[in-house]
């Protein structure tokens, strides 16, 4: 009889640890000030996972193609915000890419996108949104919707509609070339989209999309820890996978103490100079300075653990510094610059 209850102690200490996380707002949705740095990589062989509870992933050995950085910005600032009145970030991709965005209580809403860069830019505005997250969401979960809208280019118009089936299928431990995750919920979101092309108000097509997205989501993460979008044309019979991990994704969060802190910067704001004070002297490792569009203004090595930036050039407004070592982030903080 001791062993039976010592057993069953043991699997209810085991139980506790294997928490099944919850995706909730705000610590799901992105904030103006975030960024995410994404690298995409190789999808030949890539398999997208088991379902159910307390799977382990393991995607340590993913090879990288390339690289990429998304900065959460005010949507008034974003080339098209005007576009889209009721969003209240927008998601900016090497300043060609702009993705508009509702967040709330209630879940995590695309309002549309734009695209500044390509042979025909492009406008997509949905007159019913498109939900990506609902909030709470939690393992078994399930969610339908449906969503429509415009893309208008200089050639043509495609008029899009879709039913979207979303649930969290599953969770456990994720294990990226990065590091390893614990307690991450998993979903599968699979739309079902008619995309009308129309030239010169004529109709020419349509083109069937099916659109599986698995993303791995930490209790704090802003974006997916981890992404498969798999893309089927059925009217070219074509398969397109896309993948890609986010290195770190750091939230510029009002609440510091929630985090563990690896650089301190003062006077906030700044008018001259910006003292930083690293925790600790990183080798390999520098500080890049960018603004709230995700440019670069300055970037310094670091000799030491504490560094002064001068700021007297800078115009007055929000700025990022980013602590990186061997190409890594380690910490990031928001600043401010007043005159």
């Amino acid at each position: 009889m001791k062993k039976f209850y010592l057993l069953l102690l043991c699997a209810c200490f085991t139980l506790t640890l294997i928490a099944q996380p919850t995706l909730q707002y705000p610590q799901n949705a992105p904030q103006i000030g975030d960024v995410t740095e994404i690298n995409f990589v190789a999808t030949n062989g890539l398999s997208t996972g088991a379902t159910g509870p307390d799977v382990n992933w393991d995607y340590s050995e993913l090879s990288t193609l390339y690289g990429g950085q998304i900065t959460a910005i005010d949507p008034a600032q974003a080339p098209a915000g005007n576009e889209f009145p009721s969003a209240n970030v927008a998601l900016n991709m090497g300043d060609t890419i702009f993705t508009y965005v509702l967040t709330n209580t209630e879940g995590y809403y695309y309002l549309g996108s734009q695209s500044t860069t390509g042979t025909f830019p492009s406008l997509l505005i949905y007159s019913d949104s498109r939900t990506f997250l609902k909030f709470p969401f939690t393992y078994q979960d399930t969610y339908f919707d449906t969503y429509k809208g415009v893309v208008t280019t200089s050639m043509a118009d495609v008029i899009v509609t879709a039913e979207s089936e979303m649930e969290a299928d599953a969770y456990g431990t994720l294990i990226l070339p990065n590091g390893t995750y614990t307690n991450v919920l998993r979903t599968l979101t699979v739309d079902t989209e008619i995309d009308s092309v129309f030239v010169g108000g004529f109709y020419v097509k349509d083109f069937n999309i099916v659109r599986s997205q698995y993303s791995w989501f930490a209790a704090n993460s802003k974006s997916p820890l981890f992404s498969i979008e798999i893309l089927e044309n059925t009217y070219y019979g074509v398969t397109d996978t896309v993948a890609y991990y986010s290195s770190v994704v750091t939230a510029i969060s009002d609440h510091p103490d929630e985090i563990v802190s690896r650089l301190r910067v003062f006077p906030n704001p700044a008018i001259s100079h910006l003292n930083i004070h690293l925790d600790q002297f990183y080798r390999n490792a520098n500080l890049l300075i960018s603004d709230i569009y995700g440019r670069a203004v300055e970037e310094v090595e670091v000799s030491s653990d504490k560094i002064q930036i001068n700021t007297s050039s800078y115009a007055s407004g929000l700025y990022l510094v980013t602590l990186k070592e061997n190409n890594r982030i380690i910490d990031q903080k928001k600043f401010e610059v007043g005159r």
